[in-house]
């Protein structure tokens, strides 16, 4: 499995929620606990509750990635669904590429309707532990890329798992058991605002992200935060100017050190979002094993670009942008 950093952002999401909620931690999502522990690939986004703006998440592999616009696919006969969370997770448990991918959503969906249509279109059932589970087979568009059906759950029309059966049956149990969500991960989410509506966790040795990294981009210069790096985060804040919080821990106080002197020069960011939108270091903190800190960019400028470097934009809906 490889990563598409181009060279952030993969994927622009529409959600349709219109009402707005109060600002919460990404760390306090109840999906969050359906996440299997040792996950090293961790992605979440939820509806930013604010119409001109539109939710981006910043890095993805592509095999989540694919999970979702399936989802998207195989719910696109329901026309009252609505996204208001959505996490995709990536995990090797064990080996050495990230094999096991999914993508969780919360909000409100037609199951009863989303499972008929997919059934009709060549889809079987199965049961775990209670659970009625869909096996997808792979789409036609698919052939050549992967061979491997997939997993999928919807659970009171309020939530949705789909992706590698091996992982959603994780899922599923975490969910059967009331499991909290993995320590580590609330650990490296808490070192972000909590009114961040996109964020990224990377919980993985430097080698084992370039093992997984598209080889061509290894040489974009904010990659080299990750050297001597095993937990890596980031989020997006969207409002009149834009606030990515970024979080590095580190294996030794000397890297810190290193690493905050790129921080402060942005020398981590891509040239032409350097050049282009003059990113200013709103804070920049040095602890003994760690990095963090945010930096502020135009939003009439960061949106346009984000869009720019996106591969493809996947509605959620089959509704048109908000006004």
């Amino acid at each position: 499995m490889s990563f598409n950093l181009r060279p952030f952002v993969v994927i622009v999401l529409l959600f349709l929620s219109a009402t707005a909620a109060a600002v919460a931690s990404p760390a306090d999502s109840k999906v969050l606990a359906l996440v299997p522990e040792g996950a090293q690939f961790v992605a979440g986004i939820e509806d930013p509750h604010n119409p001109p703006v539109n939710g981006w998440l910043l890095l993805l592999s592509r095999k989540t990635s694919l999970d979702l616009q399936d989802w998207i696919s195989l719910s696109g006969v329901d026309p009252q669904r609505r996204a208001d969370e959505i996490i995709e997770v990536a995990a090797s448990f064990g080996g050495q590429e990230l094999s096991q991918h999914l993508v969780l959503l919360a909000g409100q969906f037609d199951g009863e309707l989303i499972y008929r249509a997919a059934l009709a279109n060549g889809a079987s059932v199965t049961q775990y532990c209670g659970q009625h589970v869909l096996v997808v087979k792979p789409f036609a568009r698919e052939k050549g890329t992967t061979a491997a059906s997939r997993w999928m759950a919807v659970i009171d029309d309020h939530l949705a798992i789909f992706g590698s059966p091996g992982i959603v049956r994780r899922a599923l149990d975490r969910y059967r058991s009331k499991s909290g969500p993995d320590p580590r991960l609330v650990h490296c989410l808490r070192d972000l605002h909590k009114d961040v509506e996109s964020w990224n966790v990377l919980l993985m040795s430097s080698p084992m992200f370039a093992r997984n990294v598209e080889s061509e981009q290894l040489h974009a210069p904010w990659t080299h935060i990750l050297d001597g790096a095993d937990e890596f985060t980031f989020g997006i804040h969207y409002g009149s100017t834009d606030r990515i919080d970024f979080a590095v821990h580190v294996v030794s106080s000397q890297k810190a050190s290193y690493l905050s002197g790129l921080l402060a020069e942005a020398r981590v960011l891509p040239v032409d979002l350097s050049t282009s939108m003059r990113p200013r270091l709103q804070s920049l903190s040095i602890e003994q094993n760690g990095v963090r800190g945010s930096f502020l960019v135009s939003a009439r400028k960061f949106g346009p670009w984000l869009a720019s470097g996106s591969d493809r934009q996947i509605l959620a809906s089959n509704s048109q942008p908000r006004p």
